[in-house]
């Protein structure tokens, strides 16, 4: 007596039409499948599908082959396949939850590094690369001003955002190498987040930065130096206005999303000058929240 599965396969194999005579090939039907199904569903081995894994794939009008047809499904079904999307999409994955955790790490620390290197009180601040504004609510609340440079600077939008944080702001939209128009020493800090790592010259800003700032004045930087950013230390310490020069080697090493992470003290001719340079030191030890975790770098000018 034929089973049941067999009489379906021999009625399904029945009503298959030929594609012609000469090179051409039958191409898989619906009947091939429902009969593997069947074989599957009535507790028969997976191993016996793989007849169907071996069929010729279909042609198509212009005579390429099928990529994905059902042989294929069944044998990705086996386990007998692999594709290499799948480590491919892990890699991709992994490194987009390691950026995000990055990410949200450094905001925590340049907030910090803000509000502890400005000083209180402070008239005047000078901020590169300030964006959409998001550091303004880092800032001491009783800053006098912070002028922000930026080439995209979107002036509405950070006034509007300079209200919510409550801080005097004024934008200039202006490439950040051009000259600031900031008297020589008028400034009481300089904060740059992302200008410096984007920036073809560097040293431009940097130059510029130590032009406008006070004596003893710190200049903040927190830098994105992945996807060859590089040389945002290297303008820093090649500068002879900066007495001190202080950055994370930890962050500045981090495989695949390194930043520099640091501050640097405009020299000081004055009596105290030192003793300023000291606690600046001490407050960057503490503001990167780094501290006997990762190595610190000091190199005194």
């Amino acid at each position: 007596a034929m089973s049941a599965v067999a009489f379906t396969r021999v009625v399904l194999s029945a009503r298959q039409p030929t594609l012609g005579s000469g090179n051409e090939r039958r191409r898989p039907t619906i009947g091939c499948c429902i009969a593997a199904r069947s074989r599957i569903a009535d507790g028969a081995s997976l191993r016996r599908t793989t007849t169907i894994a071996r069929l010729p794939t279909r042609r198509v009008t212009d005579g390429a082959r099928c990529l994905a047809g059902p042989e294929q499904l069944f044998q990705l079904a086996d386990g007998g396949g692999f594709s290499p999307i799948v480590p491919l999409v892990s890699i991709l994955g992994g490194f987009a939850i390691a950026r995000a955790v990055v990410y949200w790490r450094v905001q925590f620390i340049t907030a910090s590094m803000i509000g502890r290197h400005v000083p209180p009180g402070a008239r005047r601040v000078l901020e590169y690369g300030v964006g959409q504004g998001r550091n303004l609510y880092y800032y001491p609340k009783n800053t006098g001003m912070v002028v922000g440079v930026d080439p995209d600077a979107k002036e509405d939008l950070l006034i509007q955002v300079s209200v919510a944080a409550g801080l005097p702001f004024v934008a200039k939209a202006q490439p950040c190498e051009a000259p600031n128009n900031q008297p020589d020493g008028s400034i009481d800090a300089v904060v740059t987040t992302g200008a410096l790592g984007a920036s073809k010259d560097p040293t431009a800003i940097v130059a510029e930065a130590a032009r406008a700032l006070k004596p003893g004045a710190p200049l903040v930087f927190v830098e994105d130096m992945s996807f060859g950013k590089g040389g945002v230390i290297d303008a820093v310490e090649a500068s002879d206005e900066f007495e001190s020069v202080e950055y994370d080697d930890g962050w500045a090493t981090l495989p695949l999303l390194p930043h520099a992470i640091g501050v640097a003290v405009k020299r000081d001719t004055t009596d105290g000058g030192a003793g300023a340079t000291t606690s600046a030191g001490d407050d960057f030890e503490s503001s990167t929240g780094l501290a006997g975790k990762r190595s610190k770098k000091r190199r005194p000018r």
